[in-house]
Formats: C-alpha cells, structure tokens, sequence
C-alpha cells in the first residue's frame, strides 16, 4: 500500500512545507552541494532511463528516495532535469567496473544504475535497495552511499553522493564528514514495504532564472538536421531531426522566457531520422497563447534548440 505522502509526491503535489519558500519564513535556504569525492571511479554512461534500479529479487534491503528538484529558493520547481543515480549493491560491489559474486538475478548490465527526469513540478522518485558499504583498507570502510548527477536543461551538472542517518562510518569518511555533506544525510522510515527517505534537490539556479538559455543552443554531435515545418503554424507543426547514435532522447516544448510547456516524447531511439508532431497545446490540454517557442531536444549529453512560431 503506497503511502499518502509518497502519493504526494509522486502526483506532483506538494507538502505544506514547500508550499511557502524558505526564504520567507526566515530559514535559510542553502543549494545542494557538490561531494567532496566528486564523481568517484564507478559512474558509467547512457545508463538507462528507469525509476526502478534494482530487480525484485536483488538482495538487500529495499530503498525508495523521491523529492523535488527546485531553484535556489526552495520553491520554484525545476522540470527536465536529468538524475544520474547508481550506487554499490547490498555487499559494497558496483556492476560493471567489479565482477560482484552476488545480486544481479537478471544479469542486467547496468545493475543499480539508471536516469529519472524530474516532473512537471520538479518531482522525482527512485526504487532501488539500500547500498552496502564497502572496505578502504586499513580497517576503513566508505559508509552507504547513493551517487546523484543533477544535469539541468541548460547550466552545469551537479554531482555529489546521498548519506543515510546512523551509518557507523560517517564520521571517518572524507565525504560524508565534510560539513558542506550535513544537508545529504537524510533519516530512513521504516515501512512495510522498505525504507523510506526523501531527498529534495537545491540547485543553484536563481528562480527568475530561464529553465533554459534561448540565446545559446548548445552544438553536439548526436542531434543534426533539426527541421520544422510548416514554420509558423497554426493547427499543428512536424519536428524532424537526425540522430547520428542510438539514443534516449526529450522532446520538449519551452515558451520565449525558457519556462516548460509541453514535453512531446521521452524515450529510447535508433540511429537515423525521426519525426514528431506537436499540436499547440500545453501539458494539461490547454491551447497554448500565439507567439514564439522553442523545441528543446535532449539526450544526456547535449541539447539543441529551434526557434518555431504558433499564430491561431
């Protein structure tokens, strides 16, 4: 049975709390920091875009962290950002990089590992089973840890790694010990389904900042050939674009001061041409005022953009 407060956050809700910015009732209001151990040695990329990143059947005890992605007010949600999670399984091994002598009844290649994208109102929610921790040497071990890249529609990644409460090795630890980490070590209720945490994510993004730059697309070489057409339109535009590598790809409508409209497909592509249409209407049916919008496409390394115009 899900809990009322999960069913929040999943459904886009959200709690009392953020309901009033921070900012306003006197509390500080700080942006998630970076880890001190930076990326680590066992990221990988194009892990997959799944919400649940362990089988049923993994060992361990079975995790579930879900919170809001917002801008540095606490309040203003982020949507389409980009969350990188993967961590060790219940013995402190990480698939791929290490040959693990247990987990992974599936032999899914990228065990624990996978993408979410924040929500329209910046949720986000990943099932997984609580990491183990693993041995430095010298009697030293790294204590639970998950791993989290933030990668915004446009700006800089943030990378830093999620402690838990309670953990015996957190205070001989470089990363969790670190006083900048106090806001990323979260308590875990016990439910009858797992253990529970919620990790709300503070990027260092001004709230009237754009969600996206519309002066500078950023070039790559994955997307080419973006065409629009008929440009401007006024029942309904085609989007065409060519993609040079199998891909998981964002299609996404923004507005001419770079807020979210419309998110047209979110999904795993084939190499070559690909064609979607868009009809003029925002997320929840509406049909969106005259004037000028981008088409933002999204892969986990780059993004371009394409000025098009909507007249009724």
């Amino acid at each position: 049975m899900i809990s009322r407060r999960r069913f929040l956050q999943l459904s886009g809700m959200t709690a009392v709390g953020l309901m009033i910015p921070k900012r306003l009732e006197g509390m500080p209001c700080d942006p998630s920091t970076a880890d001190l151990m930076g990326l680590g040695p066992y990221w990988e990329p194009d892990s997959p875009y799944r919400s649940i990143l362990a089988s049923p059947e993994e060992p361990g005890t079975r995790l579930f962290i879900s919170g809001v992605v917002t801008a540095n007010d606490c309040h203003t949600p982020i949507t389409n950002v980009i969350i990188d999670a993967w961590h060790a399984d219940d013995e402190g091994c990480y698939s791929v990089f290490e040959t693990c002598d247990t987990g992974n009844p599936e032999s899914d290649e990228f065990n624990l590992r996978g993408r979410v994208l924040s929500g329209p109102h910046g949720q986000y929610f990943i099932e997984t089973i609580k990491p183990g921790p693993y041995p430095l040497g010298l009697d030293r071990f790294r204590p639970s840890h998950i791993h989290f890249m933030m990668t915004p529609p446009a700006g800089e990644p943030l990378i830093t790694q999620l402690y838990f409460e309670g953990d015996d090795y957190l205070d001989e630890d470089t990363g969790s010990s670190d006083p900048g980490a106090v806001d990323r070590i979260i308590p875990l209720n016990e439910t009858e389904n797992g253990m529970e945490g919620i990790f709300d994510i503070k990027l260092d993004i001004d709230p009237d900042q754009k969600a996206i730059n519309v002066n500078y697309p950023i070039s790559g070489n994955r997307i080419q050939n973006i065409a629009t057409y008929p440009n401007p339109f006024n029942s309904h535009i085609e989007i065409q674009f060519d993609l040079t590598k199998p891909s998981h790809v964002l299609v996404s409508v923004y507005d001419i001061t770079g807020r979210w409209v419309q998110t047209i497909t979110n999904k795993f592509f084939s190499k070559g041409r690909h064609s979607f249409l868009w009809n003029g209407n925002a997320s929840f049916g509406e049909t969106v005022p005259s004037g000028e919008y981008f088409i933002h496409i999204q892969t986990a390394n780059e993004y371009q953009l394409k000025s098009i115009t909507f007249l009724k």
